[in-house]
């Protein structure tokens, strides 16, 4: 019996080598990014090539959380978590939920990477942000339990990540190994909460966390960890479906423990299947070699890979990989009810000056694309820009401060829009309130728009608005607030009332 191994694919078509790699039995399954996907007829035909050159059943599996997680374009999704988490209607997540496992089926995905379980507790969090529902255990643990129900009626698997909490650490896994330090008691109290509501609900697998426990584990982060995955995991919290590694390739597991190897130690303490990424096929095999060889002599038990085997084979069983033909009517309400969700989460602080159609803005933000280690490259002020010209606002758009002047020059308000993922550095801040400052040297009123990381209206002047995402329905949405329509978006996190000082 082979130990399982999930690994990726480079483009949009499968290469030789590639199908040689699904070849092999130990191969479970794929996980597609962007790069594999350009539009849903391709993304079908590539699923249904890759499932062709396996010849048995596979996890086909995504990273759609909504917000800036976005693999698969072109289907509803949610604007963000952490929007939901604004709206606060667990009905309305859990349709949200069936609508991105709608879009998911109609290429024949059967697992997703989502809903994240992780409470967003430390603002200067580098990595989850909106990814999360929000700050107390209690109302991401209602979303977290919505998402599942809804993603999972409609045939699509859901993994709670990153266990066993990756909400309060200030280090970014993709980069360096994050560390938290919080005793059981906080952890039962505020980690685990949202992933115990996942697994009351039926959520069928969960994504370990790269992180380091010392409470529960001083030497080893918890996807190497037996009493992490096994004694916090399956035995506190119970669960017994699939249980899959965050990527191996990501610094905080491959620098101190090169990602072969890592495979082999996540699999004796407890997890079913591995997951590595941005590599290429030799690696892959030789992944796979070590795994097979590890069984072989001992170090990987026939116990523990028949467990491991078990569990992907009833999680393929009851999530098997089918794509699904959906009505073009059914696609419309899905994406009705994304822009219904963007429209309730937009949240205000303090006062924004009302704008009109047919008076200019000055507009101050970056041009540039943003991205993370999890998210794709988005260009959020460039979606703002597009709203409020497609509502008949003409948009100075000055990237520069230097520039503000002459914007600033007859505009009815300054919009100034921040996009950075991270926390903003001291030169940023600077930078954004110079704009502030110069604006009301100039008596224009100004506002502040966080389209990405609503922490920084804590750090920068009010008033702000905040849409708690970036897509184009929550740019449009907030377009629709600062031309005087209603918001109802009260945050899941801490905010300043009106904005920094």
């Amino acid at each position: 019996m082979h130990p399982p191994l999930l690994v990726d694919l480079q483009g949009t078509e499968l290469d030789a080598e590639e199908r040689a790699l699904l070849a092999r039995p130990g191969v479970a399954g794929v996980c597609l990014f962007s790069r594999n996907l350009a539009g849903i007829a391709q993304a079908r035909a590539l699923v249904a090539e890759t499932l062709a050159a396996a010849g048995r059943p596979l996890v086909i599996a995504i990273d759609q959380e909504g917000g800036g997680v976005v693999r698969l374009q072109g289907v509803a999704v949610p604007p963000s978590a952490m929007a939901l988490g604004a709206v606060d209607d667990p009905a309305l997540s859990e349709r949200l939920g069936a609508a991105t496992g709608r879009g998911l089926r109609a290429i024949g995905v059967n697992v997703d990477f989502a809903p994240v379980a992780d409470v967003q507790s430390n603002p200067g969090n580098p990595i989850v942000g909106d990814r999360s529902f929000g700050a107390d255990p209690a109302l991401v643990g209602r979303h977290v339990a919505a998402f599942v129900r809804g993603l999972q009626a409609t045939g699509v698997a859901a993994t709670l990540k990153h266990f066993p909490g990756h909400g309060d650490v200030a280090v970014d896994s993709h980069l360096a190994l994050p560390r938290l330090d919080a005793d059981l008691e906080r952890l039962e109290t505020l980690e685990w909460p949202p992933f115990a509501a996942g697994i009351d609900a039926g959520a069928a697998a969960v994504m370990s966390g790269h992180l380091l426990v010392p409470a529960l584990d001083p030497e080893l982060p918890a996807t190497l960890s037996r009493a992490i995955l096994g004694g916090a995991l399956r035995g506190r919290l119970g669960f017994e479906g699939a249980l899959f590694t965050d990527a191996l390739d990501m610094r905080a597991i491959a620098d101190g423990w090169g990602v072969p190897e890592a495979a082999v130690l996540a699999m004796a303490a407890g997890v079913d299947v591995p997951i590595v990424c941005n590599g290429h096929p030799g690696l892959y095999h030789a992944m796979l070699d070590a795994l097979e060889g590890a069984a072989a002599d001992g170090r990987l038990p026939a116990t523990r890979v028949t467990e491991a085997r078990s569990r992907l084979d009833r999680l393929l069983t009851a999530y098997p990989s089918a794509a699904l033909d959906l009505d073009a009517s059914v696609l419309e309400a899905d994406a009705i009810t994304e822009a219904e969700a963007a429209r309730r989460a937009v949240a205000v602080l303090g006062a924004p000056p009302p704008l009109r159609p047919g008076a200019a803005v000055a507009l101050h933000g970056r041009p540039s694309e943003v991205t993370s280690g999890a998210s794709d490259a988005a260009r959020p002020v460039a979606a703002l820009v597009d709203a409020l010209e497609a509502a008949g606002v003409p948009v100075r758009w000055a990237t520069a401060t230097a520039d503000l002047p002459l914007a600033l020059t007859g505009a009815q308000a300054l919009i100034v829009a921040t996009s950075e993922r991270r926390p903003l550095d001291a030169s940023a801040v600077q930078g954004y309130r110079a704009a502030f400052e110069l604006a009301r040297r100039e008596g224009v009123p100004a506002v502040h728009a966080a389209l990405w990381n609503p922490a920084h209206v804590n750090v920068l002047p009010g008033p702000a608005v905040v849409p708690f995402g970036f897509r184009p329905t929550s740019a449009v949405a907030l377009v629709a607030v600062l031309l005087g329509g209603e918001a109802g978006g009260r945050p899941p996190v801490p905010l300043a009332p009106w904005g920094g000082a």
